[in-house]
């Protein structure tokens, strides 16, 4: 792995993510709901590991609040808030502050809201602070969508009754792997690395994420987000730099965009991620009219699997960039091992590109313009 890249990652500011600590978590299982406020890095982290590891009871009783669109949600006595923003000062976060607190129910909450936010001055500190509420504190050196080994990912995993140690285990143990070349996830993440830098150098303007595994859609979302805001830049020399990222789910989207990929500009590559694990016990009961006769043989976890191969010799056969990982589980160290590895492989690959990858000026720019339209600012 190039030194000067590790050096500069290692000395930027905003790269505590990368030494993930435990914190005391409070105890949220008595909740009927939880009701989740924010957005951005302070919410996906949070659904994906929601979607990937809860069961269907927790699926039902999580309930993201992010746009400020008006929800058909209404405040019960024994809900769980959290209000979520490394900066305090969420415009989406601050909507539903004042919408929750309009509604009946939120004088006779049976527990307080909890609140996940940088410990320091900032507006919802503060306000947490004054009315007494928990505090979770985002560390000042960790910028908020690298914030999935804060309690932006923790708590709800101890809320869903998940490990949120093997969480954090899985995420130190590729930061310490990752800058020795001669580990297998030091090897990996190099080789990523350089599939990302060669492949802009040589005109690969998007990439898709695409796992084989519905509970890991929201992980696209997450990724999309942590590739997106880090890597779109505009580099010293004035020029646009990085690349599209793209989210999609086998085998759901190799009916809707393979052809894209296939036929399309050859301006792509495909990341597809597989989780191993044997297939489930299950009997297909296939009619006669059923055209594969030789279905009733198979398992689904199996289908899964030739189609997530055949898909990829597809691509291949077909020019287009193929990078194929795999999960040796869907559990809490494999999805922490893997977050930690995309956080440091768009780290590095930002100072490839030459551009900070922990910044966001537009983002800044868009914000300062919406307080000005609705006159907050």
């Amino acid at each position: 792995m190039d030194t000067p890249r590790w050096q500069a990652l290692e000395a930027h500011p905003t790269t505590g993510w990368c030494r993930p600590t435990s914190q005391p978590l409070p105890d949220l299982m008595g909740a009927s709901r939880l009701l989740w406020c924010g957005i951005g890095g302070s919410l996906l982290p949070s659904e994906t590991l929601v979607r990937a590891l809860g069961d269907a009871g927790a699926q039902a009783r999580w309930t993201p609040l992010a746009s400020p669109e008006p929800h058909p949600v209404e405040l019960r006595p024994d809900d769980q808030l959290v209000f979520a923003s490394k900066s305090g000062k969420t415009l989406e976060l601050w909507t539903w502050i004042g919408r929750l607190r309009a509604m009946p129910a939120w004088a006779r909450l049976e527990r307080p809201p909890v609140v996940i936010t940088q410990d320091d001055q900032n507006p919802l500190a503060r306000w947490a602070r004054a009315e007494g509420y928990p505090i979770l504190p985002i560390p000042l050196d960790v910028g908020g969508r690298f914030s999935a080994f804060t309690p932006v990912g923790t708590l709800p995993l101890a809320w869903l009754g998940r490990d949120p140690e093997a969480f954090l285990a899985g995420g130190r143990a590729v930061a310490a792997a990752a800058r020795d070349p001669r580990s297998p996830w030091g090897a990996r993440i190099a080789e990523m690395v350089g599939t990302l830098h060669q492949g802009y150098l040589q005109g690969t303007s998007e990439w898709v994420l695409m796992p084989y595994c519905l509970p890991l859609e929201s992980l696209s979302a997450w990724w999309v987000q942590l590739v997106a805001e880090s890597l779109g830049k505009v580099g010293a020399d004035g020029t646009p730099r990085g690349f599209t990222p793209l989210r999609s789910v086998g085998p759901i989207d190799q009916h809707s965009q393979l052809q894209r990929w296939m036929a399309g500009p050859r301006n792509l590559g495909v990341i597809v991620l597989t989780v191993e694990g044997a297939p489930a016990a299950e009997r297909l009961a296939v009619p006669g009219a059923c055209p594969y006769p030789g279905l009733a043989g198979l398992q689904g976890a199996q289908i899964l699997a030739a189609q997530a191969e055949g898909t990829m010799e597809a691509l291949r056969a077909a020019g287009v960039p193929v990078v194929h990982w795999t999960l040796p589980a869907l559990d809490e160290r494999a999805l922490g091992e893997l977050m930690m590895a995309w956080q440091l492989i768009v780290g590095l690959t930002g100072f490839a590109l030459e551009v900070d990858p922990f910044d966001q000026p537009a983002v800044e720019d868009g914000k300062i313009r919406t307080f000005r339209k609705l006159g907050l600012a």
